[in-house]
């Protein structure tokens, strides 16, 4: 990745870098994703790909010509529209890519936040300091990114040398997630104002425990009615028009102008996408 990285800059830095600020919004979503990766070599390895995607692809017409000598039509439609729909197809995946793994980082931050509170509680009734507190979640691997987000504090603190609140408001910026966000910027003025950190941590427990649940009930209402929409739809329905075809296969004739087999083609083809559009938006709903 690191060669990669270099050629990018090599090759295209000088375009991301006149182009850079059509690409300001991937900023702060390269920066929740923890990408660690300047937004300048970011585009500079999009135009690289999409150059790569879109030589390859041209290249791959020539080679599939060689082989299944298209005509000429075809060959220079293939040429045409192939290497263009591959590079498009390419620029639009590492475009979404930072904004997709900062939503991944947020879902697990948000998922674990309620519980890492309630052990931050508890530790901090026992009179740890907050650093110490911090370091401690960090290694717990169970919280997920949110152990992530502690060991960037503890970072903050021991390699830069900031004190426990500035290390806080500094994290508390670039984090994804906005209820993390709130409660780190509640804790650094709690410490601030000395105010005690045990019973803001125990009203926030409280709170995110609260939100949690209630995501994962409406969550649990939606799914319910989701199931029985996929019966309908996609279980009862295509028996129904499986038993159709048959009978129009029996009796002869056509649907919608389409004879059995083509009909029989389509009708799967609708099923299957239907069926990747019903799993992909159960992912992005679910609460984790």
């Amino acid at each position: 990745m690191g060669f990669y990285k270099r050629l990018s800059v090599k090759l295209f830095g000088w375009l991301a870098g006149r182009t850079l600020s059509n690409f300001k919004s991937l900023e702060p979503q390269i920066r929740g994703a923890g990408m660690n990766i300047l937004l300048k070599v970011w585009v500079s390895i999009i135009y690289l790909s999409v150059f790569l995607a879109y030589t390859l692809s041209l290249v791959s017409v020539f080679i599939a010509n060689m082989f299944f000598e298209f005509e000429t039509t075809e060959f220079v439609y293939y040429a045409i529209f192939i290497p263009i729909l591959v590079a498009s197809f390419t620029f639009v995946i590492l475009y979404v890519y930072p904004a997709q793994k900062a939503k991944s980082v947020k879902k697990s931050i948000d998922n674990n936040l309620p519980f890492a509170l309630i052990h931050m509680e508890a530790v901090t009734s026992s009179g740890i300091p907050p650093e110490f507190m911090f370091e401690l979640i960090s290694r717990f691997k169970e919280y997920g990114k949110l152990s992530e987000q502690m060991g960037l504090v503890v970072r903050n603190i021991k390699t830069f040398g900031m004190s426990s609140v500035s290390a806080v408001y500094d994290v508390a910026k670039r984090t994804p997630s906005k209820e993390l966000r709130q409660i780190l910027n509640g804790i650094g003025s709690t410490i601030e104002r000395g105010g005690d950190l045990s019973r803001y941590l125990k009203e926030m427990s409280e709170k995110t425990l609260f939100d949690y649940r209630m995501k994962r009930e409406k969550y649990s209402k939606t799914l319910s009615a989701l199931s029985d929409i996929y019966t309908a739809l996609l279980i009862t329905g295509p028996l129904m028009i499986i038993s159709v075809i048959v009978m129009m296969n029996i009796i002869g004739g056509d649907i919608f102008g389409l004879g059995i087999a083509p009909a029989i083609f389509v009708m799967i083809l609708i099923i299957t996408m239907a069926n990747i559009v019903y799993l992909v938006f159960l992912e992005i709903s679910c609460p984790g």
